[in-house]
């Protein structure tokens, strides 16, 4: 059985829209451009507290999403009632979705991806999308690459933030040495409330990094055609060989 990961909780995803309240405007305008040249059905699998999902309903996109997380969807739905949208969204595992739907594009942004770690887990999650997809649809995504490695193993590092009602979120993360690409970073969230803490999350989060060709048999196997490897986040450039992060652009 696959081992469901327990991520993203409650703190965790108060913390993540303080922390990260709006995507980057230069990764916000790739997956623009795809979604922009989209007709029919857009997906975006792991879409977390919606950073991008909702500014693309904004603009008058009709896109449909997920997360395994609820309260990283508890916080998005909040956000969409504040302001007046009506997001199709809901909450499962990519590995779980039915494909009862087919879509014409499906993207996951901000190195999602990455937190598939076992290989046979990787496989099955890209035929789940591979079946979702429409034929001749797009799927595009983003990945943290060998060269992404952590440049502080062992010390703890730290951010706190203020929330509106004075409470105090404070995040701890110890990154550790990495094992077989698998980078594991430990998290600590505690909510402060004057000077007692009033609750504590930890959460092992863990990331595969890739090799810089390692995806294209993996798609491949799925099935997948017309198989590119972009620079982050340019359309019109192949990836160094030391980048950080590439992007995959694929066909059904």
């Amino acid at each position: 059985m696959m081992r469901k990961p327990s991520l993203y909780l409650n703190l965790c995803s108060e913390f993540f829209d303080l922390d990260k309240p709006f995507a980057h405007l230069h990764e916000y305008a790739f997956y623009l451009q795809y979604i922009s040249k989209t007709n029919g059905s857009i997906l975006e699998p792991m879409c977390g507290t919606g950073r991008y999902l909702i500014p693309f309903l904004e603009d008058g996109y009709s896109i449909d999403g997920f997360d395994a997380s609820p309260f990283m969807l508890s916080a998005l739905k909040n956000k969409c009632v504040q302001k007046n949208l009506t997001p199709h969204v809901w909450q499962q595992f990519l590995e779980e979705v039915e494909t009862t739907k087919q879509y014409d594009l499906i993207f996951i942004p901000d190195c999602s991806f990455c937190l598939f770690l076992d290989t046979a887990h990787i496989a099955l999650c890209l035929k789940k999308i591979y079946s979702l997809l429409s034929s001749g649809g797009t799927f595009v995504f983003d990945l943290e690459t060998i060269y992404s490695v952590p440049a502080h193993v062992g010390i703890w590092q730290g951010k706190a933030y203020t929330k509106e009602n004075g409470q105090l979120l404070i995040f701890n993360m110890l990154p550790l040495p990495v094992k077989n690409n698998i980078a594991t970073v430990i998290c600590r969230y505690e909510l402060v409330e004057a000077t007692h803490i009033i609750k504590t999350e930890v959460e092992y989060f863990q990331i595969k990094l890739y090799e810089q060709t390692e995806m294209d048999a993996l798609l491949h196997n799925a099935g997948f055609k017309n198989i590119k490897r972009l620079k982050a986040y340019d359309a019109t450039v192949e990836p160094s060989m030391r980048d950080h992060t590439i992007v995959y652009e694929c066909t059904k």
